[in-house]
């Protein structure tokens, strides 16, 4: 079928005026994506700064125990008294505090705090957390993970019978994590992805999609990981960027919890998100672009026949 000269020109013409125009749409939906991506991952870090800045809080208000060897009562005291000393801290605050022992400077238990007697001392000589405490004469903390129970911090703390000493024995105290833990899930649970709580060995503490409850000790994505590491060589306290991985890209938020060596992350799919207005209202100007120049190709074939064809031959 032969196509009439009219349609021939109006498409030429719609199609002259749409190939500068896709080129130009092109690059203005590009910029509005990035300009998308770059306000989410601006989101992101605010959120994780903001929950790192809390949870660095609740860590040196409820689990540090230089609260605990700093307290004349405490390091002067005789071992029947730290102990009795340890037993009313625990009645204090029974969420956070489940086990203290006493441990002489070989790292062998000498009270236990909650026990009659202590007949089977436990020996921490070997555990890396017990000989990172004695090598740097400071606290020096560890993640326990359980099947049935909870996160749990264990932490080891110098003791000096005279203050500025040097230590004669150690605290150890097993922290529950739970209620950390509830707090991470409560301030990411509007999270357009996964956020979530990891230790400095890479092992999620808590996360808003409850994968660390099911599998406790999993391991962070490694997308996460590959940010938290890259935070750290540079040392920088927060860190956010794109991140590409098996064909997918992700957007990724890490920050550090002070005092610590542990990172709140938060990721999400860059697929998965929102279509806030500024980018509907950029399609939807390309749409309206697309339609005005699919017009001006019809107005101008009526105007070319109005002006250059004379009238008796417009029939």
């Amino acid at each position: 079928m032969k196509i009439k000269n009219e349609y021939k020109f109006i498409v030429s013409v719609t199609l002259m005026f749409l190939l500068p125009f896709s080129i130009l749409s092109a690059h203005f939906l590009n910029g509005a994506r990035e300009l998308l991506t770059k306000n989410t991952l601006s989101y992101l870090e605010l959120r994780t700064r903001t929950a790192s800045g809390i949870l660095s809080s609740v860590l040196s208000i409820n689990y540090d125990l230089t609260k605990i060897t700093a307290v004349k009562e405490f390091y002067t005291s005789t071992t029947e008294g730290k102990k009795s000393f340890l037993e009313r801290r625990m009645k204090e605050n029974p969420s956070v505090f489940s086990e203290f022992s006493v441990l002489n400077s070989s790292g062998r238990e000498i009270a236990r705090a909650g026990a009659a007697s202590l007949k089977d001392p436990k020996d921490y000589s070997k555990e890396a957390v017990f000989n990172a405490a004695v090598q740097s004469a400071q606290s020096a903390g560890a993640v326990e993970f359980g099947d049935y129970t909870p996160p749990a911090l264990v932490l080891i703390e110098p003791i000096s019978s005279v203050m500025g000493a040097k230590p004669d024995s150690f605290l150890l105290g097993r922290l529950s994590l739970a209620y950390l833990g509830e707090l991470a899930r409560l301030m990411g649970r509007n999270s357009w992805g996964n956020f979530g709580l990891l230790d400095g060995g890479g092992q999620i503490i808590a996360d808003s999609m409850g994968r660390s409850i099911i599998t406790p000790g999993l391991k962070a994505p490694p997308e996460v990981l590959k940010m938290a590491a890259t935070a750290s060589d540079k040392e920088l306290t927060s860190f956010m960027s794109e991140v590409f991985f098996r064909g997918r890209t992700y957007l990724v938020s890490v920050s550090a919890v002070g005092g610590t060596q542990w990172w709140v992350y938060e990721i999400m799919d860059a697929a998965d998100m929102p279509a806030y207005t500024s980018s509907a209202w950029a399609r939807r100007v390309v749409f309206s672009g697309i339609g005005l120049i699919i017009m001006f190709g019809f107005i101008s074939y009526k105007l070319a026949r109005i002006w250059l064809v004379p009238a008796k031959d417009r029939g």
